[in-house]
């Protein structure tokens, strides 16, 4: 998996630093994960073609996480896109999407599929060959959902070698990739295990913004490789995070202890602060593997 932060701020964006929109690559697909203010020309900047994207995940009805959405369906026809796109958003979302594409009486050059998500529970929304993508419920002033996305489990790889010298017909290797024993050319059945050796180990990114902290969605990011979780708030500003429905930089380092997640990352911060090291120095009093989101950051992992 690839992801780049196209944009790490909360609801005020600064300069050069832009509302929540994340751009996940997987399995040679293109996924971006809310679409605030300024993600087409955080796409441009950094170099992704807008083509490439094939799904669009939107967590929440709040602005600074969708208001760059209408723009971009826009441009893609301008653009002359001819294949489907998918987008996954709250009800509330689909129905302003559907009214400006009424009123502002927009022709697409393509085919736009809205899903509405309205579940109060975590339910599977998509799922190929190669991944999974699952909502989070999220704990917010609106209706909001979080999104993990898991590979599958990877084909083993064979072992060409030891193919050859149990001597098995090259038209049974992707059998033995599989899983499945075979039998050779003398008719003795080969265990797969003897001539292959384990894929990479599947890996999985959780997008939690905005939410306060909930032990309620633990069992769902449980064991993650990267878990994005927002952090407006420093901790001497509890009380207003308490009151917004927000966390501070200690609860998403609580969480990603509590769900003993590989790497956390937090962003969504609030444009009241200019020193983003303490929310740093903050979450690592908790969790120690915390990276800072910043617009233009890439992680490969």
């Amino acid at each position: 998996m690839n992801l780049t932060i196209l944009g790490s701020q909360g609801a005020l964006p600064k300069i050069n630093k832009f509302s929540s929109s994340h751009l996940l690559e997987i399995s040679n697909t293109n996924i971006l994960i809310d679409c605030g203010e300024g993600t087409q020309f955080q796409l441009k900047r950094n170099k992704i073609k807008l083509s490439k994207i094939e799904i669009i995940l939107i967590s929440h009805a709040h602005g600074d996480h969708y208001f760059g959405l209408i723009g971009l369906i826009a441009t893609l026809s301008l653009l002359k896109r001819e294949k489907k796109l998918k987008i996954y958003c709250p009800t509330s979302v689909l129905k302003i999407i559907q009214a400006h594409i009424k009123f502002s009486k927009l022709v697409l050059s393509y085919d736009l599929q809205l899903i509405g998500l309205n579940s109060q529970y975590s339910e599977n929304i998509f799922e190929n060959l190669f991944f999974t993508i699952r909502t989070i419920p999220l704990k917010h002033s609106v209706y909001t959902n979080g999104f993990i996305i898991k590979e599958k489990i990877k084909k083993r790889k064979l072992v060409l070698d030891k193919a050859v010298k149990n001597k098995i017909n090259k038209i049974y290797f992707n059998k033995l990739t599989k899983g499945i024993n075979v039998k050779n050319e003398e008719g003795f059945e080969i265990d797969y295990r003897d001539v292959t050796e384990k894929g990479a180990n599947p890996k999985s990114y959780a997008y939690c913004s905005d939410t306060c902290f909930s032990e309620n969605i633990v069992h769902l990011i449980k064991n993650v490789d990267l878990l994005y979780c927002e952090a407006t708030f420093l901790e001497r500003d509890r009380q207003r995070a308490v009151i917004t429905f927000h966390s501070t930089a200690k609860d998403a380092a609580k969480l990603a202890l509590k769900a003993n997640v590989g790497k956390l990352l937090i962003g969504h911060f609030s444009s009241r602060y200019d020193d983003y090291q303490e929310f740093l120095n903050e979450s690592k009093e908790i969790f120690e593997n915390v990276e800072l989101s910043e617009d233009g950051k890439k992680i490969d992992f």
